[in-house]
Order: C-alpha cells, then structure tokens, then sequence
C-alpha cells in the first residue's frame, strides 16, 4: 500500500532532508524547488559551516545536536565524500561573555568532551591568534564543518532512490487545507497531497501564513583572504574557531585546505543578523567595501593571516526574532508543517530537523524535544 502524498516546498537545507526522511519512511514526495536543487540564491552554499556541540544559544539543542552528529556519520558511509569533517573546533571570548561561558555550561549539563583554556594556552596551542591576556578559550573536540553543497546533494540523492520526485523551476503560489489534505498552487497547476511542509527559508513568512512568524532576511557577507603560506591556519593546525566581538557578534572561520567546492583561501565570517533586505530584489554580486565586514577584525586577532581578500560571496540569512528556530505543525492544519527562522546556525541541524519534519508529518508528533523551537 503506498504512503501518504506529502509535499515539500523548497528543498534547500532542511527541505531535501525532509524529502529523504519522509521518503526513506514511504511517504510519496513531492519536493517543489523555485531554483534549483544546490542553488546558491539561499542560506547554504559557501563550502564549510560550522557543527557545534557546546551550544551557547541554547542547551536544549545539545541533545539534537547530538542526534544530529549521529546523523551526519551515518551519511558519511553512505556517500563518497566526507560531508562532516569532525576538525574540532575552538571558541574565545572576553570573561563573562555568553559566548564561552553558556557553551561550557551546556557541555558540562550534558557531557560534552571539551576542554577550557587561558590566554597563554591559546597562544601555545593556537598560535594565530592574538587576544587579550584575560581571554578564555573552550577547545571542543567532536566539533567541525559540514560542507553544504554536498549534504543538499547526498539528501537529495537519498530522496530520489526512494522514489521521491524532486522538481526544480517550480514556484508555489499558495496553499490551501481541505478535509482531505491539502491543495498546493504552483506555476505548474495545483497538487493534491495528504500532507505539506514548508521549508521555504527566507520566504516562510509570506508562505507559511502563520501570525507572529515574523523570518526577516538578511545578507551576509563571506569572504576568503589569500593568508600567508606559513601561517599556522592549515588543516591540523588550526580547527573551527570563533571568537566573540564586543558587540556580541561572532567571528568565525575554517582550517585552510584542499578538496573543497568552491573558492580557495582562509575562509572568515561574521555571524550576525544583518541588515534586512528583499529576498526578491538582493544584490548578491559583492563589493570591495564588503570586506570591512571581516578584515578589521581579522587584523585585530588574527594579525598572521592577513592578506588579499581572495573572494566574497553573499548568502542570506532568515532571521528569527530571537535567533531560535521555529518549527512544527501550522496552527491551523494539522496537515501542514513549518520549518524557518534558522537564523544562521541551522546547517549543522539538517539531518535531524529532517527527522522532526518527517515525523510530524507522518506521525503528527516527535520524541525529540522541540517545545522550545516551537511556532
């Protein structure tokens, strides 16, 4: 007997994680793409980001995170390239900055395998950097990068050998729940499903329909820097880091190496909901004064790796009003699910939000615990 018909718009991120769940499980997917699947208009792309276990967003993300990292090994033996890439990770921030200090109490809640260090250990260790000599740094060691482009193509892939039908250039229009389900408005005429999740990113709001859902885009800028060949910034010498500004913004970057999609260069960013844009109408070539974004701060506390900005690219974010995620089932259809708001730090999350996504569609709830990411 076939699975109920369940639709999937946008399939980005957390969208072609939703399609391989839901289709592993037997539901019959439909996954509808604006672009196309892999495409760079959205908030993946850009060759590495960062996997985190010591989360100082939230503890309550720990335990998906972890179910999440279980995931992301589990896609590795299924596929040819290494999508995560365990490197460890650093983090360094000012004392009593929320950044180091809510990231050790959650891995002390739940049992994480980091370890705390001062100012002259970080420069024994991590000799790039420069910081003040109050500074405190959390060496986390199952930390590292998942590389986007491949994990939106392994999901993909896993969805289309399980009969999924995954088409791109497909705008939807709109929704509408019924007794039956639901009828999905496309560019390509109407669908009828048993079910629909929504993981449109940036254009959730408008989709979703849901009052209060507020996702606000932003673009944010990513830069590579031609770093001096001798700089302590390769592969084994240096994992994921980031540091917190004064402002609370985040600082981040990824070890140098080879193997990569994408540009090539010491990649670095700055985490922080920029300022909102139109989705519809964003200027995503770059400008050289989109540097100013990171180099200033580079200089700051990473001197020994400047260098000409090799290349920029722009993704964007979808911002929640306090950076937490929302997702679940639409408060008006128990047909319907939700997914948005990840706010630049959900990458790390696909497998297992795909998971939550196909349970609540299938099943109408989860065993994972979401109250705290809820619409």
């Amino acid at each position: 007997m076939a699975g109920p018909r369940i639709v999937v718009v946008g399939v980005g991120t957390m969208g072609s994680a939703a399609c391989a769940h839901l289709a592993q499980r037997g539901a019959q997917v439909i996954g509808l793409e604006r672009f196309t699947i892999g495409h760079e208009f959205g908030s993946h792309g850009g060759q590495s980001r960062a996997f985190r276990l010591a989360y100082y967003e939230h503890p309550d993300y720990v335990p998906l995170l972890k179910r999440s990292r279980d995931l992301w090994l589990s896609l590795n033996e299924r596929t040819a390239r290494p999508i995560y890439q365990p490197v460890g990770g650093v983090y360094l921030a000012a004392p009593g900055a929320d950044f180091v200090r809510l990231a050790h109490a959650a891995a002390v809640e739940h049992g994480l395998d980091v370890e705390l260090l001062d100012a002259a250990d970080v420069r024994d260790r991590f000799p790039i950097f420069r910081v003040p000599e109050d500074w405190i740094a959390l060496v986390e060691r199952p930390a590292g990068f998942v590389v986007p482009e491949w994990a939106i193509e392994a999901h993909a892939q896993i969805a289309r050998q399980h009969g999924a039908q995954l088409r791109d250039g497909v705008q939807v229009h709109g929704w509408s729940a019924n007794g039956a389900g639901v009828q999905v408005d496309t560019t390509e005429g109407s669908i009828e499903a048993d079910g629909l999740v929504l993981t449109a990113g940036v254009w959730s709001r408008e989709l979703a329909q849901v009052e209060g859902l507020g996702i606000r885009p932003s673009r944010q800028v990513l830069g590579w820097v031609d770093a001096p060949e001798a700089a302590p910034v390769d592969l084994g010498q240096l994992p994921v880091w980031a540091l917190e500004l004064e402002d609370t913004s985040v600082l981040y970057g990824f070890p140098r190496m080879s193997g990569l999609p994408g540009p090539t260069g010491f990649k670095i960013a700055r985490h922080w909901p920029a300022a909102t844009i139109n989705p519809d109408d964003l200027d995503r070539s770059t400008h050289p004064d989109d540097a100013d974004d990171f180099m200033p701060h580079l200089r700051e506390f990473l001197p020994g790796a400047e260098g000409e900005v090799r290349d920029m690219r722009i993704c964007l974010y979808g911002n929640s009003a306090d950076g937490h995620f929302r997702t679940g089932r639409h408060p008006e259809s128990d047909a319907v699910v939700v997914a948005a708001g990840f706010s630049g730090h959900g990458m790390k999350f696909q497998p297992v939000i795909g998971e939550i996504l196909a349970d609540l569609a299938l099943e109408g709830t989860t065993p994972h615990a979401i109250d705290f990411i809820s619409l």
